[in-house]
């Protein structure tokens, strides 16, 4: 008699990226797009399956992380797990009333661009580009 065994995984287990994120502070985040930094902003909560699914099929992503090491893009993350109201008027004022708001700054694009809820590899990376190179 053969037995198989099958192992679930769930995507969505809490294993920390191995990248530190900055905490979410508006003055910051202006201090870094004024300092020509490329910054890449993840509103998130732990309740959230699109987040939880965006930050395990890219944001976590090894090959993502090490783009972003080489790149120099800082991540700054918001925790919108308990409402927090800063959030909530900071995603307001780019039109947004929940989560996931993943917003990409550079010197070429001050204001940010807004990325779809469902993130992918090459959906950064395009943004980061065009945030570097002031494409809109």
């Amino acid at each position: 008699m053969t037995f198989f065994f099958l192992f679930i995984v769930s995507p969505f287990e809490n294993k920390e990226s191995s990248f530190e994120w900055i905490e979410f502070d508006k003055m910051t985040l202006n201090n870094l797009i004024q300092d020509n930094q490329t910054v890449l902003l993840d509103f998130t909560a732990d309740w959230c399956v699109t987040c939880q699914l965006n930050k395990k099929t890219t944001l976590e992503n090894k090959s993502l992380q090490i783009y972003f090491k080489k790149e120099n893009v800082l991540l700054m993350r918001g925790d919108w797990t308990r409402r927090d109201e800063k959030i909530l008027n900071f995603i307001k004022s780019y039109d947004r009333l929940g989560i996931p708001v993943n917003i990409i700054y550079g010197p070429g694009n001050k204001k940010g661009i807004i990325l779809p809820e469902i993130l992918t590899k090459q959906i950064v990376i395009n943004s980061i580009n065009k945030v570097r190179n002031n494409e809109n």
